[in-house]
This record gives structure tokens, C-alpha cells and sequence, in this order.
């Protein structure tokens, strides 16, 4: 397979500022494609985006607040002027909070839900309409393995995540003949500042040594890097994937296949 060449497209990347969206951005912009960066933390945002500008690549930063039906409607406005025919979304932004559910306050169940699946919501209806200009387009949301199996503590997070995934399926059927596509990724653990949060919050004496854990627990031996996962999702973008959508592709590194026995 001749390696992924998306000169002249354009996209879009939600939680573009670190962990697994700053390496969608890295990757899309390499393989040629002008990328529109977004993210709530302005500041690493822009950083990022000077960064990249700097070597060559073609990205613009459009700080988002995703809970804001308003906020990300003023970032695709900008987006349009630049690019009115987008043929990428990536849906990578993600947060969590950590709590039993009678103990979760309803401003981190809020939190959760607004920014992981409402996101994609406020997110797709506004890259729709750019995608029919193109012709075609490739939604990626980032779901999680936990929308499948979950773990103690997590009910909001989890249920975001398998919201992503029924999501996904009836966008992929609502805009099959509009040659517009859409799948979701489901990873296991991944090596970012998210997951270094869980091992701060959970095992404070040696976090590192918690996520080297992690990372043997899956039947592959290691925690999957933020590239990993990129490069599954730009090849979900890519023509290579044409007869993909309202897939739930699991990229776990074997984690959702082990018995616990």
C-alpha cells in the first residue's frame, strides 16, 4: 500500500493540543492535508500550532469550547472562510472525572457528556455541510474500549463512550448517500496526559510504575502511543477505508479479548 497522500484536503481535529489529537494533526499535515486545530486550552493550543507552522505544516488554531453550541459554531465559521469544502473530522477530544455515581456530582456527569458527546454532535452538524460541498467526507469519533467493558468509577466516561458508538452508526446511515463517512475507534490504554491523570489520581507513590502495569496488562505488552492511534484514524479518513463506515474498529492492543479467568 503506497502510503496515505491527502494533499488539497482539508480537516478538522477536536482536542488538537495534545495526547492522541496532537498526533492526528501531525499525521494529516504530513500526509498533506491543510488541518484546522481545535482545542479549549488556548495556550498549548497556539503553542502547538506555532510549533507546526514552523516546520513547514499547513494547520490553524481555532481555540473551542465544545460544550458551546455557540463556541463551535464560531470556530467552523472560520473554518468555512478557509477551507469551505472540509473532507476530515476527527472527534479526539475526551475528558474525565473519576466518582461512584451517587457520589458524582451532576456538573462532572455534565462535564463528561457535554464535552466527549454532545462535542461530537455540535461538531458533525456544523462539518456536514462543508463535507457535502466536497462531495464526501470521513467522520472519526474517538470512542474507548470501556464503551464495551468498563471498570469501577467510570459510569460517566463509559456511557459517553458507547453513546459515540450509536452515534456513529446512525450518522454512517443518515449520510451513506452523501458519500459522507463515519466509524468510531475504540483504544485501550494510550500514553497520554489523561491517562497519566488516572495514574496520579490512583497511584500517587509510583504512577509510573501503574501505567508500566497498564501497559502489560494488554495482551500485546505495552501501552499504545498517541501516533498508534492516529495513524488507525487517518487511515479511516483515507480512501483505503472507502468501504468502511458505522464501524466500531477496536485498535486495543488485544486488551477487550482477555478474559479476566
Amino acid at each position: 500500500m503506497e502510503a496515505i497522500n491527502l494533499t488539497g484536503k482539508s480537516a478538522a481535529v477536536t482536542g488538537a493540543a495534545k495526547g492522541i489529537g496532537s498526533a492526528v494533526v501531525e499525521v494529516l499535515a504530513r500526509s498533506g492535508a491543510r488541518v484546522h486545530c481545535l482545542d479549549i486550552d488556548e495556550l498549548s493550543l497556539r503553542a502547538q500550532v506555532e510549533s507546526w507552522s514552523a516546520q513547514g505544516l499547513d494547520v490553524q488554531a481555532h481555540p473551542t469550547d465544545l460544550q458551546s453550541s455557540s463556541s463551535v459554531d464560531a470556530a467552523f465559521h472560520s473554518i468555512a472562510i478557509s477551507s469551505p469544502k472540509l473532507e476530515i473530522l476527527a472527534n479526539v477530544a475526551g475528558v474525565v472525572r473519576y466518582g461512584m455515581l451517587d457520589k458524582l456530582p451532576e456538573e462532572d456527569w455534565d462535564f463528561i457528556l457535554d464535552t466527549n458527546l454532545k462535542g461530537a454532535y455540535l461538531t458533525i452538524r456544523r462539518a456536514v455541510p462543508l463535507m457535502r460541498a466536497a462531495g464526501r467526507g470521513s467522520i472519526v469519533n474517538v470512542g474507548s474500549v470501556q464503551a464495551l467493558a468498563s471498570q469501577a468509577t467510570v459510569a460517566a466516561y463509559s456511557a459517553s463512550k458507547g453513546g459515540l458508538i450509536s452515534l456513529t452508526r446512525t450518522v454512517a446511515l443518515d449520510y451513506a448517500g452523501e458519500g459522507i463517512r463515519c466509524n468510531c475507534i475504540l483504544p485501550g490504554s494510550v500514553e497520554t496526559p489523561m491517562l497519566r491523570q488516572g495514574a496520579d489520581l490512583f497511584f500517587p507513590d509510583d504512577p509510573t510504575a501503574a501505567m508500566q502495569s497498564w501497559g502489560e496488562s494488554h495482551p500485546l505488552g505495552f501501552l499504545s502511543q498517541p501516533v498508534d492511534i492516529a495513524n488507525v484514524i487517518v487511515f479511516l479518513c483515507s480512501e483505503y477505508s472507502r468501504v468502511i463506515t458505522g464501524a466500531a474498529v477496536v485498535a486495543d492492543a488485544g486488551l477487550s479479548s482477555r478474559l479476566a479467568v
